[in-house]
């Protein structure tokens, strides 16, 4: 980063934009947050399209956008959210070597398939740690955080691990001991608000958590709040605001 200015880095988790039941409504408010909030970039954790192949192909009769018109949805919210970061998810990696996000994206991108560990290193050399990934190792039906506590312990080093895929979400902060010092972990929901997959499994459709807003204030001293997450996006673009106030 080329300044000290405290920053937000709002992660859209899994679009599916060309589903018939993407949430454009909240998509859109949040790509208004990045685009008209000073500090915000936009990060994607991958899955920006259906993408429907092999015998999965059948599905795209489940859905009115056609798979060249989906390219072009697809685009355009790369355009909009002018990422930071860009994960492929596993639809996104269905396209294979020739995949189009690798030529949609700008070269100030930093685009992975899957995971990627990114050290947001400010001036003042205080440095952000992030493990991001479409999805982490492990399951656990009563705890959504189960994969990031498992890597926070023994994976790697961050202040955030955060992943989405699974179309839940859920936040929080915990102490690590032994490393004298505090991480975040975090799974967005995503924008595929109603999900045939989920509801014929019993899953439990989840109304909230559709991305994860991250506020970085490299000046803080506190080693348990300089880095702050928000399930509400506003919320944290609210704050990050505060922050960036007390700089003035």
């Amino acid at each position: 980063m080329n300044t000290d200015e405290p920053i937000g880095l709002l992660w859209l988790g899994d679009p599916h934009i060309d589903d018939n039941h993407c949430d454009w409504d909240a998509l859109r408010e949040h790509l208004d947050i990045i685009n008209n909030y000073d500090g915000v970039y936009g990060c994607s954790l991958g899955d920006q399209q259906n993408n429907w192949v092999g015998r999965l192909g059948r599905l795209y009769g489940e859905q009115d956008t056609s798979h060249k018109t989906a390219w072009k949805l697809v685009e355009w919210l790369i355009q909009e959210m002018n990422p930071m970061i860009l994960i492929g998810g596993n639809h996104d990696m269905w396209s294979g070597a020739g995949d189009p996000l690798k030529w949609i994206a700008e070269s100030h991108t930093v685009f992975e398939n899957w995971e990627a560990r990114i050290a947001l290193k400010f001036p003042n050399k205080r440095e952000c740690k992030i493990f991001v990934a479409h999805d982490m190792a492990g399951h656990s039906q009563w705890n959504p955080l189960h994969a990031q506590t498992k890597t926070a312990k023994f994976r790697s080093h961050a202040h955030l691990y955060i992943s989405g895929h699974k179309h839940n979400w859920a936040l929080g902060q915990i102490e690590l001991v032994e490393e004298e010092r505090t991480a975040w972990l975090a799974r967005a929901r995503g924008y595929k608000y109603h999900d045939t997959y989920a509801f014929v499994k019993g899953f439990e459709q989840q109304k909230f958590g559709q991305a994860i807003m991250q506020v970085i204030d490299p000046t803080n001293p506190s080693e348990v709040s300089w880095v702050q997450c928000f399930a509400d996006p506003q919320e944290g673009a609210d704050y990050l605001q505060y922050r960036r106030s007390l700089r003035k």
